[in-house]
């Protein structure tokens, strides 16, 4: 399976979204690739969000709230369902859509005439349909949804260009002018900066992954994570980082049955 759906409670209306976590390719992709070995390898070390399967299903558990999960199984280099596949997509554009024919410095993954609906087809939209889905069904049974979406990234100050010099914040919290009420972006830093991590908004990434389905519905809320990956490889801060993203669970649980909760 290219995904997988990890059950929650049905009273739950939290969805744990790991898109980004695997370096698996299937041989039959791997082999429309022309960058070398080493790129690929390159690559892959660059956009894989490492170790956030192994966070959110940490953070997951130790809520006691049973949220629902959907992980990619697949590397992001097979198709990246972060991404939009309509007009909403501006990456198309520079070859880093939902299928990458670039990689992160210019050169080609995939040949830039490649027609990659096929790619679509088969790994793309059912991951998209899935995510689609859960939100459907926890609006149903809860009335809302809430995304938690996790990420992690590499301390690379120059490649971000922020605070040069210095390193990236430890967490950035994504957040998005529809989907993300104030309450919750001021409990999720909280949360952060009680379990002693410095955390910026929107820096250096910005937004929340919600489905072009549900784009302007405000019974879907949304929040973005992206945690340094220094820090989930260390002992000392691991289990901060996931007692601190349990802690936003169970108040984005809370949040979401009160108005405040509703973005307006």
């Amino acid at each position: 399976m290219n995904f997988s759906i990890h059950q929650g409670s049905d009273s739950c209306p939290v969805i744990m979204h790991v898109p980004h976590a695997s370096r698996e390719i299937p041989a039959e992709v791997a082999a429309d690739f022309i960058a070398t070995d080493a790129q690929i390898a390159q690559e892959l070390d660059r956009v894989t969000d490492d170790y956030t399967d192994e966070l959110a299903k940490a953070a997951a558990e130790q809520s006691g709230c049973a949220p629902w999960m959907i992980v990619n199984n697949l590397s992001r280099l097979v198709a990246d369902p972060g991404r939009f596949s309509n007009e909403r997509e501006s990456m198309d554009v520079t070859g880093r859509g939902a299928i990458f024919l670039k990689l992160g410095d210019g050169n080609l993954l995939r040949p830039l005439d490649m027609n990659v609906a096929d790619l679509k087809a088969e790994y793309y939209f059912p991951y998209a349909d899935a995510v689609s889905k859960l939100v459907s069904g926890r609006i149903q049974d809860c009335g809302c949804a809430v995304i938690v979406d996790v990420h992690s990234y590499n301390n690379q100050p120059a490649e971000y260009r922020i605070h040069p010099g210095k390193l990236l914040p430890d967490v950035c919290i994504g957040t998005h002018s529809v989907h993300t009420p104030a309450v919750l972006a001021d409990e999720a830093a909280r949360a952060f900066r009680s379990a002693g991590f410095s955390v910026e908004r929107n820096t250096p990434f910005a937004g929340a992954y919600v489905p072009v389905d549900y784009a302007g519905n405000t019974s879907v809320l949304a929040v973005m994570f992206e945690v340094r990956k220094d820090l989930l490889e260390s002992d000392e801060t691991r289990p901060r980082v996931e007692a601190a993203l349990a802690e936003v669970i169970r108040k984005a649980v809370d949040i979401s049955r009160t108005d405040m909760g509703r973005p307006l």
